[in-house]
């Protein structure tokens, strides 16, 4: 690997796992050159209430090779919770049954995929789920479905193209409630035939209703390469970046045949697609092929960004440093940008990076590994340890004053061959005022490791109180891969989660050689503020690909948390 110049930005210790970032002045960087895209095609879907009834074809998931971004050297330390509480603050309210085997039109081997990328988005009344390249709508009070599995591409059924072929190929979806908006978003990227032309397919519900009408656009990645392994996150109003951020990462051109060329965060005209606009832009840069698996940051607070704060995107650089990259869009004219969208990004090639607690890599270091055991079965599960686990959780809280950012990803808890997998949990803060990286502070962390079993796949997300939930995948010899959530109260010492819960003990491990398990799970906040909300996957019977998922939700006792305004 070539050698690196990056400026990096030491954590000292102030408390026991409560580390402050320097302030250090940031030097000014040359960003890559944007990238700006208008929508190839653009239309008004019909009511999804009507598509729901039309007959299922299903088409086609991009069954690839395990795509891989840039090695790390392994690193060692460790910053573990090493025994368990004695006590656990929140209850589980509600589990439901969603996309996945036995759910009305949904056949995960017709799909041809063999793990369903599994998230949600919470609205007021709904929730919508989506899982590989499907989607279907729950309602929040009561868990029914309104709708069966529907393929996303049927949203594409009135205006045509790739996004809407049930031969084209289609990668991971991603699910979003705007809540500043009321409006619902669902994108997913596509391929038109198997070496391109590649599309980004994004889908904005015209109301509250996500039974309703969509608007559905339709843009072309311009620089040839395949985008992998999608990322969204909302940017609300206040910040200077009010847009939706997606970044992928690109192999290419052939997702068989191409190595990686780097990853591609983009931004897109928030305003024009609320209104559907059909001249809405993107703009994207591509970044250094060292740059990998960015997390845009994703608003979950009522209160937005502060005025002209950036959208910042985090990765995982090394077994001890994160790289940080700053976002900047103007999609109106403004004094120093006459002719947008104006758009610079810094941070490509790791020249932003901020010191974390070292930590074992998953996997004994493989990074994308196969190392989880489960019971009754010889297949070890996989483990993504090279990249952060979706999302990137953004609350800007008034009762601290400060902004907060949440985030996890995978870790071994030792060097020793077999040790068991974990999750490595961060809280960053900065004031309640426009910040670049420098300005962040990491306020804690910690690794869930109470006993020998093996914790994975996580997401991460937080209430109005400052109260935090993290659900996983746990499993181990003696466990079937089962769904577990822990948390804290925000009263709780920092680093420290309570006693776990579990969601769901399945009666089935997974049989299938592959041993997949997902890219994505997902931990949502709803709009009042206290309850949060898990969706993952599980085997309900031993048959190869005939995955099922759960959505739960969970909440603090009610002393613990006020009620968003």
């Amino acid at each position: 690997m070539k050698k690196r110049v990056a400026k990096t930005f030491n954590l000292s210790i102030l408390t026991v796992g409560a580390l402050l970032l320097g302030s250090l002045p940031l030097i000014a960087q040359d960003s890559p050159k944007s990238i700006v895209n208008q929508a190839v095609s653009f239309g008004v879907s019909a009511p999804v209430k009507q598509l729901a009834k039309l007959p299922v074809r299903h088409g086609l998931s991009g069954d690839y090779p395990l795509l891989r971004g840039p090695r790390r050297a392994a690193g060692s330390g460790v910053v573990e919770q090493r025994f368990a509480d004695d006590q656990s603050n929140f209850t589980i309210d509600v589990t439901t049954r969603a996309i996945g085997w036995g759910f009305p039109n949904f056949n995960a081997a017709a799909a041809k995929r063999s793990f369903p990328d599994t998230n949600i988005a919470v609205g007021d009344s709904q929730i919508v789920q989506a899982a590989d390249s499907s989607y279907a709508v729950f309602d929040k009070s009561t868990g029914v479905a309104f709708t069966p599995a529907m393929p996303i591409r049927t949203l594409w059924q009135s205006v045509g193209g790739a996004c809407s072929k049930s031969s084209s190929f289609f990668g991971n979806a991603i699910v979003q409630w705007d809540k500043a908006a009321s409006q619902w978003l669902i994108a997913i990227n596509v391929l038109d035939q198997y070496s391109g032309p590649f599309y980004a397919c994004i889908a904005i519900s015209t109301s509250d209703d996500a039974l309703g009408t969509w608007y559905v656009y339709q843009f072309l990645f311009s620089n040839g390469g395949y985008p992998d392994q999608m990322r969204l996150g909302v940017w609300t109003p206040g910040g200077s970046a009010d847009s939706y951020f997606q970044s992928q990462d690109n192999f290419g051109p052939h997702p068989r045949l191409g190595g990686f060329v780097g990853a591609e965060p983009c931004a897109y005209d928030r305003d024009k697609m609320l209104l559907g606009d059909p001249m809405a832009e993107q703009v994207c840069f591509q970044l250094s092929s060292n740059d990998f698996a960015l997390l845009p940051g994703d608003v979950d607070s009522p209160t937005p960004p502060p005025t002209g704060q950036d959208e910042l995107l985090f990765s995982l650089w090394d077994t001890s440093h994160l790289a940080l990259y700053s976002f900047h869009v103007d999609w109106t004219p403004t004094l120093s940008c006459t002719t947008p969208p104006c758009a610079t990004i810094t941070g490509n090639d790791g020249s932003q990076l901020i010191d974390i607690p070292p930590y074992n890599a998953a996997c004994n270091g493989q990074f994308l590994g196969f190392c989880v055991p489960q019971q009754n079965s010889f297949v070890k599960l996989e483990v993504l340890g090279d990249r952060l686990l979706y999302r990137l959780v953004y609350y800007n809280d008034n009762l601290s004053s400060s902004q907060h950012w949440l985030v996890l990803h995978d870790v071994q808890t030792d060097a020793a061959q077999g040790s068991p997998q974990a999750e490595r949990w961060y809280e960053f803060t900065a004031p309640q005022m426009a910040v670049d990286y420098t300005g962040l502070s990491l306020l804690q962390s910690g690794t869930y490791a109470p006993d020998s079993n093996n914790r994975w796949m996580g997401s991460i997300a937080r209430d109005s109180s400052g109260n935090i939930m993290m659900g996983y995948s746990e499993s181990s010899s003696k466990l079937r891969p089962s769904i577990a959530i822990t948390g804290r109260l925000v009263s709780d010492p920092l680093n420290w989660m309570e006693a776990e819960q579990f969601v769901f003990f399945p009666p089935s491990p997974q049989k299938d050689s592959f041993g997949r398990w997902g890219e994505y799970t997902s931990m949502r906040l709803d709009p009042d503020g206290c309850t949060l909300w898990y969706t993952s996957e599980y085997y309900l019977i031993p048959v190869p690909l005939d995955w099922d998922t759960e959505i739960s939700s969970a909440t603090f006792a009610p002393a613990n948390c006020t009620p968003a305004p």
